[in-house]
């Protein structure tokens, strides 16, 4: 069994298909298929049913799967142990982060940080993206956590995370008990939505372009614990983040996906690209990336 198996049937589970898995390990499909078959034949288990094209995870796959990202998660700390990530640091640290994430993953990232590096001062800033662009243009950050797209060339990124975004509709919707959301449907929802200056307001802009959907809006808010109250209270349905999802499912809310159709968001740690990168942001990225795993991951792998 290696390690790159692994990784590849980790991300089969996440993205939902061979073809997007290969995409996220930058490797050709016939090679990832290949391993995956060498992994079901070592195991003595086929992980997936191959359905055309569309595959379901096996009840080998659902009890392999929190096992197989426990073993990568371990192999990425083992690493950290004997480089300078883990290594005690000072100084200081000044983070930039979109309201969309803040909320649901500093808290973890936080305390892990500061149990790593108790001799490091920190400062983060909650702002929307264009604004958090410019701190780092100005060097008033060192590191911002946004999402893709980011059109200026003076700020480089590294991926994170590719994060699923669901429909949030209310636990008493007549589509609360169908298992996706079909287009047609979606394009005669009330939406609540959050301000255009929101990455996310972009990315429903973008997918209802390409869809050919209208969408009636009947709010506009700045905050997504606003959007979710309204959500639960009736009023119309919304796009979450996954981190939000994993947090707020029941309580009035439900969380689906939409039909033959593959809605994310790229979480990138962002820097101005003069600035070296130094141990207390590369321990913060690490920190985040993990957070967001251990919140979301179960979630990803239930909805599959």
């Amino acid at each position: 069994m290696e390690l790159r198996q692994l990784e590849y049937f980790v991300a089969i589970v996440e993205t939902g298909s061979f073809s997007q898995a290969a995409q996220r390990c930058n490797v050709a499909q016939p090679s990832l298929s290949q391993q995956i078959m060498k992994l079901e034949n070592e195991l003595g288990q086929q992980l997936f049913d191959r359905l055309g094209r569309s595959i379901a995870v096996t009840e080998a796959g659902r009890l392999f799967y929190p096992r197989a990202r426990s073993i990568l998660s371990e192999v990425r700390q083992a690493k950290y142990v004997v480089t300078d990530g883990y290594m005690p640091a000072q100084g200081s640290l000044s983070v930039g982060i979109i309201p969309t994430l803040g909320p649901y993953l500093l808290y973890q990232t936080v305390q892990k940080f500061k149990q790593t590096y108790p001799d490091a001062e920190l400062q983060i800033r909650e702002d929307m993206t264009d604004n958090l662009v410019d701190k780092l243009l100005n060097a008033e950050l060192d590191v911002a956590f946004v999402s893709l797209p980011i059109e200026n060339k003076q700020i480089i990124t590294e991926q994170l995370f590719v994060e699923p975004l669901y429909v949030a509709i209310p636990a008493n919707h007549e589509l609360a008990n169908e298992a996706v959301i079909d287009i047609s449907t979606l394009g005669h929802l009330p939406f609540i939505r959050l301000s255009d200056q929101n990455c996310l307001a972009d990315q429903l802009d973008a997918f209802c372009y390409v869809q050919k959907i209208d969408p009636p809006t009947i709010y506009h808010t700045t905050q997504l614990t606003t959007v979710l109250e309204f959500v639960r209270l009736g009023i119309g349905v919304s796009l979450i983040p996954a981190c939000s999802a994993a947090l707020y499912e029941g309580g009035g809310l439900v969380f689906k996906r939409i039909a033959h159709n593959t809605l994310e968001r790229t979480i990138v740690a962002a820097r101005h690209h003069g600035r070296a990168e130094s141990v207390l942001s590369r321990g913060f990225n690490h920190f985040l990336a993990e957070a967001w795993r251990q919140i979301v991951g179960e979630t990803i792998a239930e909805q599959v």
